[in-house]
């Protein structure tokens, strides 16, 4: 018997090594059923509660999550989470609620501790104005120039827009307001920044205008 046992033990033992040798680590977890979507969003809750955020699911293949002002996209095959500000790359990390959830509040932080200011965004937009419907992708590098920055990213300026927004208005102390045109049209976001209002719903624009004020 204790023969029999042996040999059992050795015909099974390398199923779980091979699988190991087949897929990577963080595909193994989910193939072996040590964690998986329902246990990934228990435990998203939990991580995101620690911080003072509830996670929302906005969509389901691929699953994506609203956590505050960022949202996750989630890559099980290959066992990888990215977060996203205005639907802009801004993180990778591995699919782990724990990591997930560090990864967001870093971006918010560095999103917060790069803003620039109402008054200075204001005024690198009007320094950095060269008249007409400009499209938002090629002003991102203009305002940069015009606050001094060397690293802006349309994410970091889309924050900025909405800073503005939130705490002064669209309404510029050098007597204009901004007007923003929607992207239409096939392959719309190509060329366009998402621009989302305090709710959290948004839609592409393509050009920015700096008109009068009366």
């Amino acid at each position: 018997m204790r023969q029999d046992s042996t040999i059992l033990r050795t015909r099974h033992q390398p199923c779980a090594s091979w699988i190991r040798r087949l897929y990577p680590s963080p595909i193994v977890a989910r193939i072996t059923g040590v964690a998986g979507v329902a246990q990934f969003a228990v435990e998203l809750r939990r991580a995101a509660a620690a911080i003072g955020l509830t996670p929302r699911l906005v969509a389901e293949e691929p699953a994506e999550w609203r956590l505050g002002r960022v949202t996750v996209v989630v890559d099980r095959v290959r066992g990888a989470a990215q977060v996203r500000f205005a639907r802009v790359a801004v993180a990778k990390v591995a699919w782990d609620a724990g990591l997930v959830v560090a990864a967001c509040s870093r971006v918010l932080a560095r999103l917060q501790a790069e803003s620039l200011s109402p008054e200075q965004f204001a005024g690198a937009l009007v320094a950095a104005y060269p008249g007409g419907a400009v499209p938002l992708v090629e002003l991102v590098p203009r305002v940069a120039r015009a606050a001094g920055r060397r690293r802006y990213t349309r994410a970091q300026f889309v924050w900025d827009l909405a800073r503005l927004r939130s705490e002064r208005g669209l309404v510029l102390p050098q007597g204009h307001r901004i007007a923003v045109d929607v992207a239409t049209g096939a392959g719309a976001p190509a060329r366009a920044l998402w621009i989302e209002d305090e709710s959290g719903t948004g839609q592409y624009y393509r050009t920015l205008r700096l008109l009068e004020t009366a």
